[in-house]
């Protein structure tokens, strides 16, 4: 996957800036330029470094070799991609593949890239036993190496890039939800509030699929692993599969979630306003005292 790499994708470990001819043959320049090279400039350190030079061995890179060495599975992989980075401690060469995947595609969903903003894409375990999921609070994709290839992995980072691309999207949703404007939508429409609320949900989702299949299909991946969506059907086939498999439980149980934090806080609102408005009468009773004391007088 690696031959994917697309050239806006920024990397930390950075290439070697190989020396002109004349500097080879004179010898008179050290490795300062390897990403990891030393740093002693003695001169045992430079005999080293000349040595190595002659048997054209590129020890001190970052990841191997410029031929295309692959680096050592357990090495430490960062990158970014736009506002999205990558990271992994101990599991550099996967961590590299998924890199290589969304940099190739980067030039297809730069605005989604945008959007998105600053995340960051890291291994572990995903709640829900899927093998990536998007975490809107921690602004972090998580991915399960344990549930999926590289290659569906790699896709997946895409796809779930596309889902916090799409936040705004869900937040307004929620805030309809709050105000009780979903709800007379729903009406309208005549479902369960909390149903038509997952429904709309899985909507931007399958919306997501959709667009994913193209930037894959425009990155070079089309029927490989990453390919999540190539037999997606329309709309109402997606919704139905997502009924019964149990992925719109969880929306509809945010839904009405939401609803009962909005009712908490209106309870609220309204208990405050209650107590400020005995207050004001309570304070508000000397005035009726005197106005009584001066009809008493006369």
């Amino acid at each position: 996957m690696q031959n994917l790499a697309g050239n806006i994708a920024t990397t930390e470990a950075v290439t070697v800036q190989r020396a002109s001819g004349s500097d080879r043959r004179s010898r008179r320049h050290d490795d300062s330029h390897l990403a990891y090279g030393s740093s002693s400039s003695g001169g045992a350190s430079s005999s080293r470094r000349r040595e190595r030079r002659r048997d054209s061995s590129d020890s001190d890179l970052a990841y191997g070799s410029d031929h295309g060495t692959p680096p050592p599975a357990n090495a430490p992989f960062r990158g970014s991609v736009g506002g999205v980075s990558f990271a992994s401690e101990s599991n550099g060469a996967a961590m590299r593949e998924v890199f290589d995947f969304v940099a190739a595609a980067a030039p297809h969903f730069g605005q989604e890239l945008a959007a998105a903003g600053s995340i960051t894409v890291q291994f572990g375990r995903t709640q829900g036993g899927t093998p990536g999921e998007w975490r809107a609070n921690s602004r972090s994709i998580t991915l399960d190496p344990r549930r999926a290839s590289m290659a569906h992995l790699a896709g997946t980072a895409v796809f779930e890039i596309l889902n916090a691309a799409s936040a705004r999207r869900v937040a307004a949703l929620e805030g309809e939800a709050r105000s009780g404007r979903l709800a007379l939508r729903a009406e309208q429409a005549q479902w369960p509030a909390d149903q038509f609320f997952a429904m709309e949900v899985e909507r931007i989702e399958w919306e997501n699929g959709v667009r994913h299949r193209e930037i894959v299909t425009g990155a070079g991946g089309a029927g490989s692993g990453a390919d999540l969506f190539s037999a997606e059907g329309d709309f109402n086939a997606y919704y139905e599969r997502q009924v019964r498999s149990g992925h719109t439980h969880s929306y509809e149980f945010r839904y009405n979630l939401l609803r009962e934090e909005a009712a908490s806080e209106e309870r609220r609102r309204q208990a405050e306003e209650g107590g400020s408005s005995r207050g004001d009468r309570g304070h508000g009773s000397s005035s009726d005292s005197s106005r009584r004391r001066h009809r008493s007088r006369r």
